[in-house]
């Protein structure tokens, strides 16, 4: 498989890895950054550095593009990609309108290619751990999850976005917080599978902000978000998006069942914080027990395994290799076009609630892969999944 990174910030990893796989050539980085390209050329030694996705887009030897630009243009960029030929693998959040959400979608069916979401939440171990704890039936009925994603000031990360997002930084331009909700949804329904189909959520802005104000591209005046979800078979969710508090970076969720919950109960601090709750054989409970990550959940190449240690919880090289196998075994990727609308949907929704002072609404539906007998997979929406809305 050929395949070019376009966008070096978050991406120069992601080129890293995909460098390293025995199955990929690496034939072009991009970047507006010319320094920045240079230099990810140099280091990994690859044959063509040019500036812009137009660009790669035209080059017909590349099978496949990873596109780690700007946010607010990824569905645009990885529309474009899939339109010129190619494969994609698109940084989140997918979409940041529900127009774009049904345009990706689109795109993707009428071209049969391969669209993978880079969410690192839904490859983090312990969102594997209890993605697989929920396909064995251990949580029985799941009555409540929460997830939440801190990260005070995040607006310093070295893009290069055109000025109508607010100059160099597109973050920097007070970019609403549920827009970027994928770290959280990622994990909630990145163990379940399921779908977010209802939302009433609140701003909670702080005083005399600089970054969040009305005189922005996005006139958002808030940093910081809180909304209360429910799923398509009842159980509420709390997601909580904010930007502007004293708190360091952080993600982290709880998922609370009738037979198992695997729960946060602090901030911070992944391997030391989660624990078990579980009931025993006599229906009493068991003492709390502490859970530790997995060096190695899934099998990945020899020349991968060294990047489980790095970015995100080590998530960065099963995001690629889905991709790629997903693309050269010809099968449907984990995080899919399907699954990667459904973590930003509600968000984009979430943020017109808050709005509208907490009003209630519809999260719109796009459909999700059903397997037939035969092995294929075929989008639905009214199957029964969704039939209490």
């Amino acid at each position: 498989m050929r395949a070019a990174v376009v966008g070096l910030g978050f991406g120069r990893s992601f080129a890293r890895i995909l460098n390293d796989h025995p199955d990929v050539i690496l034939l072009c980085v991009a970047d507006l950054n010319e320094k920045m390209v240079a230099d990810t050329a140099r280091e990994l030694r690859v044959p063509r550095a040019v500036r812009t996705l137009d660009e790669v887009l035209a080059m017909r030897d590349v099978d496949a593009v990873a596109v780690f630009t700007h946010a607010p243009r990824h569905a645009e960029h990885a529309i474009a990609a899939l339109r010129a030929g190619k494969h994609v693998l698109c940084a989140v959040p997918a979409a940041i309108t529900l127009a774009e959400c049904e345009a990706l979608v689109a795109t993707v069916q009428e071209t049969g290619l391969t669209y993978a979401n880079a969410e690192t939440s839904y490859w983090r171990p312990p969102t594997a751990q209890c993605r697989q704890w929920c396909r064995e039936g251990r949580f029985g009925r799941i009555v409540y999850m929460e997830a939440e994603y801190l990260h005070d000031d995040v607006h310093n990360a070295p893009t290069h976005s055109p000025t109508e997002y607010g100059g160099k930084d597109w973050r920097a331009a007070g970019f609403p917080p549920f827009l970027y909700i994928t770290h959280s949804t990622g994990h909630t329904l990145g163990v379940t599978g399921g779908r977010l189909v209802e939302v009433t959520a609140y701003p909670s802005p702080v005083p005399d902000d600089a970054v969040y104000r009305a005189d922005t591209y996005w006139q958002c005046q808030f940093g910081n978000a809180v909304g209360l979800f429910k799923t398509h078979d009842g159980v509420p969710v709390r997601i909580m998006e904010m930007r502007r508090l004293a708190f360091g970076g952080v993600e982290k969720f709880s998922i609370y069942g009738q037979n198992l919950t695997f729960v946060s109960p602090h901030q911070g601090g992944w391997e030391s914080s989660y624990q078990i709750h579980q009931r025993t054989t006599d229906g009493g409970l068991e003492p709390p027990t502490p859970w530790y990550r997995r060096s190695l959940y899934a099998p990945l190449p020899d020349p991968l395994v060294k990047y489980t240690y790095g970015g995100h919880d080590g998530s960065h090289p099963y995001v690629v290799e889905d991709w790629v196998r997903a693309i050269l075994d010809q099968r449907i990727p984990e995080v899919n076009v399907y699954e990667a609308v459904a973590f930003c949907a509600p968000g984009i929704v979430a943020h017109q609630s808050c709005l509208r002072d907490g009003e209630r609404l519809k999260i719109p539906q796009f459909g999700k892969l059903k397997r037939d007998e035969a092995g294929a997979y075929t989008p639905v929406i009214d199957d029964g999944f969704y039939q209490r809305h």
